[in-house]
């Protein structure tokens, strides 16, 4: 494109709403810089200058690579418009230099998001379709009215739902290109004038503190992958925890979830939760998939790792965060949390233990639990797989107990494999005079153990939950990786059983027994469990993660 294009930046130093708002830190740099920045790197402009009257402006601009047009007074005041501005400016340059320009972009410094990609795309409309201006704008839906001689009409024929509306476009401010021919004094809009839809987020016009909060908010937003996986072996708790998380910092950055193609039961989960998914079939395809999205933030939850992975990604320059590693990659990440585990000397930039759980966010809200004197509820929950069938174990258990005036509640996940036989078994009980309900796949696990009087679980992140609203429990490990996980050691407020498989039946029938008789018991275990206030692991989690983020790149 052999055409002679410039850049004008109007930027005064006498903003009142938010004061030396053009040289004011935004994000780590000044207001100003981004719209030099972008209008440099368009591939099709010549010259970006700024106008101003402020000195300081002025050497700011220089600094990042801007001419500079000395403003006269006169014409930066409050009231005065950008007409005069900018034909002020291109007259300055043309006559000082002997040239014409073919286009005269105004840019606005309050608009730090507008990207030179757009530049590049506006300049390319207005020179292909013949146009003598364009304006940037932003489309929106809404039920606008408007009011005429006291009467307020309305501005759409038809009631609809917002994304089935006609847009209305509003001048974002942020770009207007024009021939040259159209900038005079007076005016910068030619005859034949068009709009350029840009992006929402490009739209923003910096007039208020809540106008800067959401472009600092924007420029800070970082994008962070979530490599997790569910099935009927490994379960769902890593991806419960990596859904947990994303709600929590999906607010202010972007949130990708990585996942192997082949582990339907964890895509399925988290595409309820309508967050974006990036499936691979292999490790190729996975780290080309890392390549595309540049994540800032990797965050693992696919328990140990190797070696050679975590280099791969810590050679693109990621900032890894592994959850409950205990692989040889554990000692390449930056941040390891394992809230499952005990260490009482934890290698350097690795946290153990209960502090760091992430709860879900149903238990932020239930109340605690009230220990009610009689049982009348007890709570089956073994978590998304209950690859040991628990759950029959402890309903046989329930039968040796011998109190069908005891409802029992049964929760299966996603992945519970032994559905026909535990069926036939309920019907058995019913037969004999339980009362029991089956529930699969529940949106509010928290109020279903709010409800309950005892719990029997596995040894699982469930405990957690649990403890959260100090419902009493009764626990056994699935496997040995569960066996390490010392909370129910350590807070001696759960009866532990150990071992599922080295457990009778009868065994767990006493335990059962124990509870239901013992109301002081319970009331203890509640309290004691409450007293852990594990609601504020979600907190700490987050701190270290973008706080180790942010201390790394600054080294």
């Amino acid at each position: 494109m052999d055409l002679s294009i410039l850049v004008v930046i109007p930027a005064r130093g006498g903003s009142k709403g938010i004061p030396r708002k053009n040289i004011r830190l935004l994000a780590g740099k000044p207001l100003i810089s981004y719209s030099i920045e972008a209008a440099k790197k368009s591939r099709h402009v010549n010259r970006v200058v700024v106008s101003t009257e402020d000195e300081e402006i002025a050497e700011v601009s220089r600094l990042f690579g801007a001419e500079v047009i000395q403003r006269p007074p006169n014409l930066a005041e409050d009231h005065i418009p950008l007409d005069p501005v900018v034909y002020h400016a291109v007259t300055i340059l043309e006559n000082k230099d002997n040239c014409r320009f073919d286009y005269v972009i105004t840019i606005q410094p309050t608009s730090p998001l507008l990207t030179s990609e757009t530049i590049d795309k506006v300049i390319e409309k207005i020179t292909s379709e013949d146009y003598d201006t364009i304006l940037a704008a932003v489309s929106e839906r809404h039920l606008y009215w408007y009011r005429d001689n006291g009467d307020f009409l309305p501005m759409y024929t038809a009631r609809k739902n917002r994304q089935y509306l006609d847009p209305i476009y509003k001048e974002t401010g942020s770009i207007l290109v024009s021939r040259r021919s159209a900038i005079t004094q007076s005016s910068r809009i030619g005859e034949k004038v068009s709009l350029f839809e840009v992006p929402e987020n490009e739209s923003i016009d910096i007039d208020s503190y809540e106008d800067w909060w959401i472009a600092e908010n924007t420029l800070n937003r970082l994008n962070i992958i979530f490599r997790v996986d569910g099935d009927e072996d490994i379960g769902l708790g890593h991806v419960h925890r990596a859904l947990m998380l994303a709600s929590r910092i999906s607010v202010h950055n972007n949130v990708f979830f990585l996942m192997n193609a082949t582990k339907e039961l964890g895509i399925k989960k988290v595409r309820e939760s309508n967050l974006p998914i990036k499936l691979f079939s292999d490790e190729h395809e996975l780290f080309g998939i890392i390549k595309d999205v540049h994540p800032d933030i990797v965050i693992n939850d696919i328990l140990d790792t190797k070696k050679e992975y975590i280099q791969n990604l810590k050679k693109n320059g990621h900032f890894i965060i592994n959850f409950e590693d205990l692989g040889e990659g554990a000692e390449l990440a930056d941040i390891v949390i394992n809230s499952l585990y005990e260490n009482s000397s934890p290698p350097r930039n690795h946290y153990f233990g209960y502090k760091y759980v992430c709860l879900k966010d149903e238990f932020y809200f239930v109340p605690q639990k009230e220990v009610n004197s009689d049982v009348k509820r007890i709570l089956l929950t073994f978590g998304g797989t209950d690859p040991s069938n628990l759950t029959m174990r402890a309903l046989r258990s329930l039968e040796i107990v011998n109190r069908p005036q005891i409802e029992i509640r049964v929760i299966l996940g996603l992945g519970y494999q032994n559905c026909g036989e535990l069926i036939e078994y309920i019907k058995h009980l019913r037969h004999k005079g339980y009362s029991i309900t089956v529930k699969r796949n529940v949106k509010l696990m928290a109020k279903e153990m709010l409800d309950a009087d005892i719990a029997i679980t596995s040894n699982g992140r469930t405990i957690y939950e649990l403890a959260s609203i100090g419902l009493p429990c009764i626990s056994a490990a699935q496997n040995e990786r569960e066996a390490r996980h010392l909370f129910v050691h350590n807070c001696k407020a759960i009866k532990y059983l150990g071992m599922a498989y080295a457990v009778t039946e009868e065994h767990i029938a006493s335990s059962i027994d124990e509870l239901i008789d013992n109301y002081t018991l319970r009331r203890e275990m509640s309290k004691r469990l409450q007293e852990y206030n594990l609601k504020i692991g979600i907190e700490r989690v987050i701190r270290l993660i973008f706080d180790g983020y942010s201390t790394e790149r600054k080294q």
